[in-house]
């Protein structure tokens, strides 16, 4: 029997859906919460438009999400994405959680994130690099 992780896709608009669809044809299936095309089913990705998050835990990872109106459920996965959110979620200069989160603001994050797991196919050495790119890049402009 094969274990697959469960992977996460916080998103907003585009960049949720862009995120969902780069990660299932790397990963296999998806869940995506937010917005997204209909046609994202065909690709793996199982979509949650009408789920409002509640809120995030980075540490599990998991994602709080309220469904109908009032009854929350918590959604437990392997991997989180969480794109174009808001609000800081975690420390200045810090992008990942270990190897287990990654936080992406916007689309050249994911397509810095994107490289990333191109050159090395696997989540943790991909979000390692990731880590340290947004790092220097942080770096420079300080």
């Amino acid at each position: 029997m094969t274990y697959l992780e469960r992977i996460v896709v916080v998103g907003t608009a585009d960049l949720g859906a862009r995120a969902a669809t780069c990660l299932a044809r790397r990963f296999g299936p998806v869940h995506l919460i937010g917005p997204g095309a209909d046609a994202l089913a065909d690709m793996g990705v199982r979509r949650y438009p009408m789920a409002t998050v509640r809120d995030l835990d980075l540490d599990t990872p998991a994602v709080i999400v309220d469904n109908d109106g009032g009854r929350l459920q918590r959604l437990v996965c392997d991997r989180l994405l969480v794109v174009g959110w808001p609000v800081p979620l975690l420390p200045v200069n810090r992008w990942v959680v270990d190897g287990k989160v990654a936080v992406a603001g916007d689309g050249a994050d994911l397509d810095l994130l994107g490289t990333c797991f191109d050159a090395t196919g696997l989540w943790r050495p991909a979000l390692a690099e990731y880590q340290f790119r947004r790092q220097a890049g942080a770096d420079s402009l300080a």
